[in-house]
Order: structure tokens, then C-alpha cells, then sequence
């Protein structure tokens, strides 16, 4: 079995809490550089999780010569500059979610991604990922009929305390068109029930000037809150609350049918099923579990000489409906 070295540009949150981990947990694969922020976090990075190099640019992680895959653990800022370049120089390219700054980067990963036999893929969305087998298989098996209307309702107090200094994620300049949870919704949405056919939106800022953050910006350049009302390719309707600026609240994904109601939760492995006779929990048996098995899927990607999933062609699918939700609004 052939040894994969990653290179990895940005080792902070889920680089520390999944892929890093995970990575060490697999054979014939070796951490060998990382750039992180600052070179003393780069530092702190390397001593915890063993990279043999720390490089201050990330450019320096992609041209050194041992490296064969590089993680792109950055916000959406570098995603495509960073891929881009990584392709360019022949390396295998993981790029963490969301896609890109907007839809013209997303295309353009794509277009220099379908040109090379190297592997690609995107992080998938956490939510749902645990009841997504159980939930589809109840679907195809025709519990609750035609699926006519998913709900989705992620309420959240991220930007809730108007004396907060301004999140790095109100920002155009880091995260380009990637309000709140839209795009990783997107892609759930789309991998469950389909590409949408139409999209309409509103969003509001509650709170836009804010105290300084660390560079000085004060500004929330992207909404505080954002509604979503639209209808699949295949007739099912979408309506959608995505909120920074709420207390209180359960994130949720009902999907109602002909002849039911399965109701389901961003983690967790409990379901709600109603079809007709009051709501009944369900836990979904661990057989029927998805599991978190992103690290290894890329890696076995790059090893079979494939592509990975969700692939640079599903990002762009959850970037164009996130366009189409931000161009709405503005």
C-alpha cells in the first residue's frame, strides 16, 4: 500500500478535532508540513500532531516535494487560490467547506479539477450525516409517500450579543457569499432531494456596525438572518430559516409527505416519525447509522485513482444555490 504525505495549509478547528486525529489514525499516511496563521501556532501544531515541517506561506507547503495531498483547512478566503495552485503543481487537493468565495471560484476549481486525473474532494456537511441512511431508506420505502415539503428550520446565537466584536464569518473579505448555513445546507439539501429549480430569499442584519474585531472591521457585511422558499427539480417544496441572532430553538429538517412526517436533527441519532397517529421517537439502529469517515474516503480516493465525494462538481451545485440565495437578498 502506497504512503500518502499530506501537506496542510490551516490547522485549527475541524483540522484539530477531525482530520488530524483521523489522519494519524490511518496506515502509510505521514503529516509531513503545515502552515498555519501564525509560524508559532504552525509550531504548536506540528509538536502535537507530528508534521515534520512548518513552512510560513502556504505556498511553501504545496511546493515542497514530499508532499503528495494537501488539506485546505482555511476559511473560504484561499479555497480556490490555494486548490488552484495545488493542481497546478500536481498535487491532490482536500478543500474544506464551504467551496469558495462565490460561484465564478467555484466553476473555476472545477474547470482545472476536470482537466487532471488527480483526486479532489470536498468536506461534507456534518448535519444529518448520522440519520441519512435511515432517514433515505425510509423514503424509498414509501413510509410517508411523496415527499412534498422539507422544512429546515437552523436557528442559532452566534451573532445574538450586539457588544460582541464583528465574527470573522460577517465578513465578505474571508467567507465571499457563505452566509451562515446556507451553503452547507445546500449541499445536504441537494444529495437528498436534488437540485432546486427555484430559489427565492430575504435576509436581514440585525445588529451591522459592531465593535472592532482584531483587524480593526466593524461591519457585518453578510445577514444576520436569511429565509429561503423554493421547490426541487422534483416538484417537493423548500422552505428555510437560517439565523445567527435568535435565543432558544432546535435546529431541525422536517420532511413532510402524502402520507407522513419524518422529522430529523443535525446530530444525534434520534428521528421523529409521525404518519397520522402521533409522534413516535425512533432510534436508528447503528447498523443504519452514517458515520464520519471523511479522512479515510479521500485517502482511499487518491490510492483507487478517483475522485472523492462530494466532488469540486457537487460544490458547485451548493454554490450556485447559495448564489442564487444571496443574489436575492442583495
Amino acid at each position: 500500500m502506497m504512503s500518502v504525505k499530506i501537506g496542510m495549509i490551516g490547522a485549527g478547528g475541524i483540522a484539530r478535532s477531525h482530520h488530524l486525529p483521523n489522519l494519524l489514525k490511518l496506515g502509510n499516511v505521514e503529516l509531513v508540513a503545515v502552515a498555519n496563521r501564525t509560524a508559532q501556532s504552525g509550531y504548536e501544531a506540528a509538536k502535537r500532531f507530528g508534521f515534520r515541517k512548518v513552512y510560513e506561506t502556504w505556498h511553501d507547503v504545496v511546493d515542497d516535494p514530499e508532499v503528495d495531498a494537501v488539506f485546505i483547512c482555511t476559511p473560504p478566503y484561499l479555497h480556490a487560490k490555494a486548490s488552484l495552485y495545488a493542481l497546478q503543481k500536481k498535487k491532490h487537493v482536500f478543500c474544506q467547506a464551504r467551496m469558495a468565495m462565490d460561484l465564478q471560484q467555484a466553476k473555476q476549481m472545477l474547470d482545472a479539477d476536470e482537466k487532471l486525473s488527480l483526486t479532489t474532494m470536498l468536506c461534507p456537511a456534518p448535519h444529518y450525516m448520522t440519520v441519512r441512511p435511515y432517514v433515505l431508506q425510509l423514503i424509498r420505502d414509501g413510509l410517508i409517500g411523496e415527499v412534498r415539503h422539507i422544512a429546515v428550520s437552523h436557528p442559532a446565537s452566534t451573532f445574538l450579543n450586539a457588544n460582541q466584536p464583528l465574527h470573522w464569518r460577517q465578513r465578505r473579505d474571508l467567507q465571499g457569499i457563505n452566509a451562515l448555513d446556507v451553503g452547507i445546507m445546500g449541499e445536504v439539501l441537494i444529495r437528498w432531494f436534488g437540485p432546486l429549480a427555484h430559489v427565492q430569499s430575504m435576509g436581514t442584519t440585525w445588529v451591522r456596525c459592531r465593535l472592532p474585531d482584531a483587524e480593526g472591521r466593524t461591519e457585518a457585511e453578510l445577514p444576520d438572518s436569511v429565509m429561503v422558499i423554493g421547490r426541487f427539480e422534483s416538484g417537493s417544496q423548500l422552505t428555510a430559516l437560517f439565523s445567527g441572532a435568535v435565543k432558544g430553538g432546535r435546529s431541525q429538517m422536517a420532511i413532510h409527505g402524502s402520507e407522513g412526517t419524518i422529522t430529523c436533527f443535525p446530530t444525534g441519532s434520534i428521528v421523529i416519525v409521525n404518519t397520522g397517529e402521533g409522534d413516535e421517537r425512533v432510534e436508528v439502529p447503528e447498523d443504519m447509522q452514517g458515520r464520519w469517515t471523511v479522512e479515510q474516503d479521500f485517502i482511499d480516493a487518491i490510492r483507487h485513482g478517483r475522485k472523492g465525494s462530494p466532488s469540486f462538481r457537487d460544490g458547485v451545485q451548493y454554490m450556485a444555490f447559495t448564489h442564487s440565495v444571496i443574489t436575492e437578498i442583495n
